[in-house]
C-alpha cells in the first residue's frame, strides 16, 4: 500500500469518526462493554490460576515422628524423606519448637502452657514436606506412610483434589465464555457500525460505479473501526484498572488470608495489550462485516 493511500484512508477514517459522532460514540461504548465483559473473565481466570499456584506452593504434607525415636533416627528419617520422588523440601520442627509456636499463638495466655515444658511436653517431633507436583501428592503420601517411624500423616488430599478440579473446570468454562463473548461482540459492533455505513451507502455505490476497488472502499471503514476499537480499549483499560484496584484494596481490608490477587502492576500491561488487540480486531472485523453488503452493486 502506498504512503499517499495510507494518508488518504486515515484522513477519511478520522473524518468519518467525527462526522458520525453519535454512531461512533455508540460503537465505542459497544466495544467498551464487550471488552469489560471479556476482561472480567480473563482477570478471573488469571487470578484463579494464581491462587492455585500459591496453594500448591504452600501445600504441605505433615507427619508426626514416633516419640520413641532417638535424635539420630529422626535425622535419618528426614534424609529418607528428602529422597522420596516428588518431594521438593523437608522441614523439621521439634516438639520444643512446636510448643513455642503454640505459646506465640496463645499470646497473653501463653502462661497456660508453662506446665508442659521439658519432659512433660505432650507434642511429638514432626516433619513438613512440600511436593514438586501437586497432582502426584497421593503417591507421595502413600510412600511416606510406609516409612518406619511415621505415626500419622496429615495431607488434606480431598480439599486439594476439589480445589484442583474446580480450578480446571472454571478455567475451561471461562475460556469458552471468552470465545463466545468475542464472537458476540463482533456481531454487535458490526450491527452498530452498519448503521453508520448505511447512511453512506449512496457514497459507496457512487465510488463503485466510478471504478473504485472494493479494498479502496473498505480501508477507510476498517481504519475507522480500528480507531473506535482503540478508543474503546483505552476506556475499558481505565475502568478495569480502577475496578480491579478497588477490589484488591477491599479484600485486603477484609484480611481474608486464602484470597491472593495478582497485583495491578503485574497485570496492567497484559490487560492493556489484550484490550488493544481485541479492540482493534473487533473494530476491524465489525467494519468488514458491515461494509460487505453494500459492495455488492
Amino acid at each position: 500500500m502506498k504512503i499517499n493511500s495510507i494518508k488518504y484512508f486515515s484522513k477519511e477514517a478520522f473524518k468519518n469518526v467525527f462526522s458520525n459522532g453519535w454512531m461512533s460514540l455508540a460503537s465505542v461504548f459497544t466495544v467498551v462493554a464487550s471488552l469489560l465483559m471479556f476482561g472480567i473473565f480473563m482477570v478471573m481466570v488469571l487470578n484463579i490460576n494464581h491462587m492455585m499456584t500459591k496453594v500448591e506452593s504452600d501445600y504441605e504434607i505433615t507427619l508426626t515422628v514416633d516419640e520413641n525415636y532417638t535424635s539420630a533416627q529422626t535425622t535419618q528419617l528426614g534424609r529418607t524423606l528428602a529422597e522420596i520422588p516428588n518431594v521438593s523440601e523437608v522441614i523439621f520442627e521439634s516438639k520444643a519448637q512446636r510448643l513455642e509456636l503454640l505459646r506465640d499463638q496463645f499470646g497473653e495466655n501463653a502462661s497456660l502452657l508453662d506446665s508442659y515444658q521439658g519432659e512433660r511436653n505432650p507434642l511429638r517431633d514432626w516433619y513438613k514436606i512440600r511436593c514438586v507436583d501437586l497432582s502426584k501428592s497421593q503417591e507421595t503420601v502413600e510412600a511416606v506412610r510406609k516409612l518406619d517411624g511415621v505415626v500419622k500423616v496429615i495431607s488434606n488430599e480431598g480439599t486439594i483434589d476439589k480445589l484442583t478440579a474446580a480450578s480446571s473446570y472454571i478455567s475451561r468454562m471461562s475460556i469458552w465464555i471468552m470465545i463466545a463473548l468475542a464472537v458476540i461482540s463482533v456481531f454487535i459492533i458490526s450491527n452498530t457500525i452498519k448503521l453508520a455505513v448505511f447512511s453512506r451507502r449512496k457514497e459507496i455505490n457512487i465510488m463503485k460505479f466510478v471504478g473504485a476497488t472494493d479494498w479502496f472502499i473498505r480501508w477507510p471503514f476498517i481504519i475507522e473501526g480500528m480507531l473506535i476499537g482503540v478508543l474503546g480499549a483505552a476506556i475499558s483499560c481505565f475502568i478495569m484498572s480502577l475496578g480491579y484496584d478497588g477490589l484488591i484494596h477491599m479484600f485486603q481490608s477484609l484480611q481474608i488470608g486464602f484470597v491472593s490477587f495478582i497485583s495491578l502492576q503485574d497485570i496492567i500491561f497484559l490487560l492493556a495489550g489484550v484490550f488493544l488487540l481485541m479492540g482493534i480486531g473487533l473494530g476491524a472485523a465489525g467494519s468488514l462485516l458491515s461494509v460487505r453488503k453494500h459492495l455488492k452493486v
